[in-house]
C-alpha cells in the first residue's frame, strides 16, 4: 500500500483529495504545516507528498527545497508560469492548479508513484527481475479511469476489496451478474492481482462452443477419438496449467462436460477424449454466469456436486443501472476510447447528452452503453455529440414492438402454455432452419433447445 502525505492549509482545496485518495487504496495523513509534520514523522519515510504551494510561501527564509523527500507534487491556489518553472527546476514531478478535478490528479499520482518504483528497480534489482514489471493499466488501482473495471459506486468499492482477498488466495470462484456487466473483465483482475499473474488467463465461453466439440476444446483429444480428429490436441484447460482458466456462461456446459471438470477439480488432473491416462494439471478456475444455477440443479440440469464445487466464493456484479454516478463516469471514458478509435475529436461530454444516458434502463448494461455510444460518435457531427444519436428510443420502440410480434404470436395458439408454443415452433420451422437459428429466434440458447427437446420429447428432424 502506497503511503501519502498531503501538506496543506485548513482552508484549501487540496483537503479534498483525502477522502478519495484513502478509498482507492491509499494510506492517507494530514498537516497543515511542515514543521508539525516533521515533529511526528519521517518525511523519506512515505513514498509522495502533495503539497499546496502556499505551505512552501511560508516557509522561513523563503525556502523552496524539502529535505530528505520523496517525490512530490505541488498544487498552487494560484498558478503561474514562473513558480510552476521554479518548483519543477527544483525537483517537483508535477505542477498542477488548484483546484483540479479528482480524475487528473489521481492520474498524476499513479505516473508519479510508477515512475519512482521504476526507478528503484533500476537501481536495485538485476535486468531479469523488472521485465515483469506490470503495464499502467495493471497498476491503477480498480475503480479509477484508467483501469480495466471502472467505479466508485459502495457496491462496486466492495467489490474491490472482495476481488483484493480473493486474488491472494486459489478459491475457486463464482461470478454472476446480467449479461454485459464485465464478469470476464473481473476474472482479469483477479488473475492480475494472484500470484499466477506470470502465467496466462484462458476464457472460455461455454455458450460459444457447438456442443458436439465442447469436450474436445476443453479436454483435449487423442488422434482417431472422433471423425475429423487427424492428430492429438492438448485442451484448454491443459493450456491453462498452471494460471487461470476462466469459464463464461457456465451454465451452458452439458452434463457429461460438467462430469470431466468435476474430476479436474478434485483431482487436479485431466484426460483427453480418446485417451486412457490422466494428466496433471494446476489452474484456478473462476466461473461465471447470468443464470440461477441452483434452480438448475433443482431442474436436473446442472450437477449439484459441481455446483457445490464452485460455490467457494461468490462476486455479485450490480446491473449499470443500479450504479449511480458510475455510469457518467464509464460514459465518459467509452466517448473518449471511441473517438479515437474512429479518428474523431474528443467531443465534449455535455449535459444533455449525459442525460439521455442516465435516464436509460441499459439492459445490456456497459456492452449497450459502448454499442450506443459507438453509434453517437459515428452518426454525430464533428463539433458535437448528439444525444439522439444513441438511438436508444428507437431501440425501446423496437423491443416493445418485437415484444408485440411475439405476443400475437403466442396468442395465436389459444389455451396453450409456452412450452406448446416452443413445441409448435420448433416442429414447424426445424426442416428449414438449424439448430442455432432456432435457439436465437427463441431468444435461447441451444444447450436451452437440448434440454427443451429433452423434456418436451421434440423429434429432431429427419435427414437423408
Amino acid at each position: 500500500m502506497h503511503s501519502i502525505m498531503i501538506i496543506c492549509p485548513d482552508n484549501s482545496l487540496l483537503k479534498e483529495s483525502e477522502k478519495w485518495l484513502s478509498r482507492y487504496g491509499f494510506q492517507v495523513n494530514m498537516g497543515n504545516s511542515l514543521e508539525q509534520i516533521e515533529k511526528y514523522y519521517e518525511l523519506s519515510e512515505f513514498d509522495l507528498l502533495l503539497i499546496d504551494q502556499e505551505i512552501i510561501n511560508d516557509l522561513s527564509g523563503g525556502a523552496t527545497e524539502l529535505p530528505n523527500t520523496p517525490r512530490r507534487i505541488v498544487l498552487d491556489a494560484k498558478p503561474s508560469l514562473s513558480t510552476g518553472t521554479h518548483s519543477m527546476s527544483l525537483g517537483t514531478a508535477y505542477y498542477l492548479p488548484l483546484p483540479t478535478d479528482p480524475e487528473t490528479l489521481l492520474k498524476h499520482v499513479v505516473n508519479t508513484l510508477e515512475h519512482r518504483e521504476v526507478s528503484e528497480q533500476i537501481s536495485t534489482q538485476t535486468p531479469t527481475l523488472f521485465a515483469n514489471t506490470d503495464t499502467t493499466e495493471e497498476a491503477l488501482p480498480l475503480g479509477t479511469p484508467g483501469s480495466a473495471i471502472i467505479g466508485q459506486c459502495p457496491p462496486m468499492l466492495d467489490l474491490f476489496i472482495d476481488i483484493k482477498k480473493i486474488a491472494a488466495t486459489d478459491a475457486t470462484t463464482l461470478i454472476r451478474g446480467e449479461s454485459g456487466t464485465g464478469k470476464e473483465l473481473v476474472a482479469k483482475a483477479i488473475h492480475n492481482a494472484s500470484l499466477r499473474k506470470h502465467n496466462q488467463i484462458v476464457s472460455i465461453n461455454c455458450a460459444a462452443i457447438p456442443e458436439n466439440l465442447i469436450e474436445s476444446e476443453l479436454f483435449g483429444h487423442e488422434k482417431g477419438a472422433f471423425t475429423g480428429a487427424t492428430t492429438a490436441h492438448d485442451g484448454l484447460i491443459k493450456t491453462a496449467d498452471k494460471g487461470t482458466l476462466f469459464l463464461d456462461e457456465i451454465g451452458e456446459l452439458p452434463l457429461e462436460a460438467q462430469a470431466r471438470l468435476l474430476r479436474v477439480l478434485q483431482e487436479g488432473e485431466v484426460r483427453r477424449v480418446g485417451a486412457t491416462e490422466y494428466k496433471k494439471v494446476s489452474i484456478r478456475l473462476i466461473a461465471a454466469t447470468h443464470r440461477d444455477l441452483f434452480d438448475m440443479v433443482r431442474q436436473g440440469l446442472f450437477r449439484e456436486d459441481l455446483y457445490y464445487r464452485l460455490y467457494v466464493m461468490e462476486l455479485l456484479l450490480p446491473p449499470l443501472r443500479e450504479r449511480g454516478d458510475d455510469i457518467s463516469m464509464i460514459a465518459k471514458v467509452i466517448l473518449e476510447k471511441t473517438c479515437q478509435k474512429h479518428g474523431k475529436p474528443a467531443y465534449h461530454y455535455n449535459r444533455t447528452f449525459d442525460k439521455a444516458i442516465r435516464s436509460h434502463h441499459w439492459p445490456g448494461n456497459v456492452r449497450e452503453l459502448e454499442n450506443a455510444i459507438e453509434r453517437a460518435v459515428i452518426l454525430s457531427p464533428i463539433d458535437k455529440i448528439e444525444a439522439a444519436n444513441l438511438k436508444l428510443a428507437d431501440q425501446q420502440k423496437h423491443t416493445s414492438t418485437a415484444n408485440s410480434t411475439f405476443e400475437q404470436n403466442t396468442l395465436q395458439l389459444q389455451g396453450t402454455t409456452l412450452d406448446d408454443y416452443l413445441k409448435h415452433f420448433v416442429l414447424t420451422h426445424q426442416h428449414k432452419m438449424t439448430e442455432t437459428q432456432l435457439a436465437h429466434s427463441l431468444g435461447i440458447s441451444r444447450k436451452s433447445l437440448w434440454e427443451r427437446r429433452q423434456k418436451l420429447l421434440i423429434p429432431k428432424k429427419v435427414t437423408e
